[in-house]
């Protein structure tokens, strides 16, 4: 069945001739808030009594009652919503336990995990199914993880869920290199070998081709007067669970917060859309930045390389992405730092 568009349909052929490839992207309905959200959960559900698909979109933050650079409060969401197969809008079918965002979403057989996140309150264990029985939503609590985390990213391979990185705290005072594994059969964590390399948050994962990829990221080091600064990173690593860690070819710019997991194409590639490059510099407000860049790039794991895939129409970071109908779909995130949109768009990816 053909993905649903609403009456604003915008589909928009994205040639992009330096590399002779192109991705077709088509605008899906819009989240029913006139704000949107950053740093959402997301993920496929299938009903387990009909069997029909829906994507699922839930948490976040955005700043409803004033802009950021107005001294607005950043706010986080219980809200979940629910886009269902030939939909014309989603509709909102419960609610989270309590308001979080800016954890990790990994879409199982039987569900959409979501993993870790944070509030205002703190960092959290949590984790949570969401499933669909008969068109009503069902929440299960699972296994917390082994530690609180933030901007950590995850991946699903083999049946298991891999969550790598993020923060221990709020506020970008850490990084963590840590690997954590999730039986879900079992409903139980385990430690893995950690990444070999800094800590990172706001980093891509993607699983393709039997292995996990790790890329780009934020790291943290000390800076000038003992504060610690941003450490914009290129590296991307590769790990089994037969033969550990090893790394690949650094991307060709950094890139942080693009959607994730990174979508992989039919032709086993690995794509990075949009997100932060650290392009912008010496803004003196939020409401001066420009936007985050809207070039992509792809990575081919056959190859061990790197090919800049041209530019999108949706330039987003922090936002989460989901496979529905072989598209890779994006959702919401930030414009700009402090301004979201509400916007869910859908990728074909060669």
């Amino acid at each position: 069945m053909a993905i649903p568009v609403d009456s604003n349909r915008e589909s928009i052929n994205m040639d992009t001739q330096a590399t002779g490839s192109g991705v077709t992207w088509e605008k899906l309905p819009n989240l029913p808030d006139a704000e949107g959200y950053a740093g959402m959960y997301a993920g496929e559900v299938r009903d387990v009594h009909t069997g029909a698909g829906a994507l699922v979109a839930a948490g976040g933050a955005n700043f409803p009652e004033k802009p950021l650079w107005e001294g607005g409060a950043k706010r986080w969401t219980d809200r979940i919503f629910l886009l269902e197969e030939g939909a014309e809008a989603w509709r909102e079918p419960g609610k989270l336990p309590k308001p979080m965002g800016y954890g990790a979403a990994v879409t199982l057989p039987h569900g959409v995990m979501l993993a870790g996140g944070c509030n205002e309150q703190g960092v959290y264990r949590d984790c949570l199914l969401i499933s669909l029985s008969g068109g009503t939503l069902q929440l299960t609590p699972l296994a917390p993880m082994p530690v609180g985390l933030t901007g950590h990213a995850a991946a699903l391979l083999d049946g298991k869920v891999y969550v790598t990185g993020g923060s221990l705290a709020p506020g970008e005072q850490d990084a963590q290199n840590t690997l954590f594994i999730y039986d879900p059969e079992m409903d139980a964590w385990s430690e893995g070998e950690a990444l070999p390399a800094r800590g990172r948050f706001l980093h891509q994962m993607a699983a393709a081709h039997g292995a996990l990829y790790v890329m780009g990221g934020i790291g943290i080091k000390p800076g000038e007067g003992g504060r610690m600064v941003r450490d914009m990173l290129t590296e991307a690593w590769l790990y089994t669970p037969q033969d550990g860690w090893d790394r690949v070819a650094n991307l060709p710019r950094f890139c942080a917060a693009a959607p994730t997991p990174a979508p992989v194409s039919p032709q086993g590639k690995i794509f990075l859309l949009g997100g932060d490059d650290a392009s912008v510099k010496g803004v003196s407000s939020p409401q001066n930045h420009p936007g985050f860049h809207s070039a992509s790039l792809s990575y081919c794991p056959m190859c061990n390389a790197w090919k800049e895939e041209g530019s999108i129409p949706a330039p987003r970071a922090v936002l989460p992405c989901a496979m529905w109908n072989g598209r890779a779909v994006i959702f919401n995130g930030e414009q700009r730092p402090g301004k979201r949109s509400n916007e869910v768009w859908a990728a074909s990816l060669p």
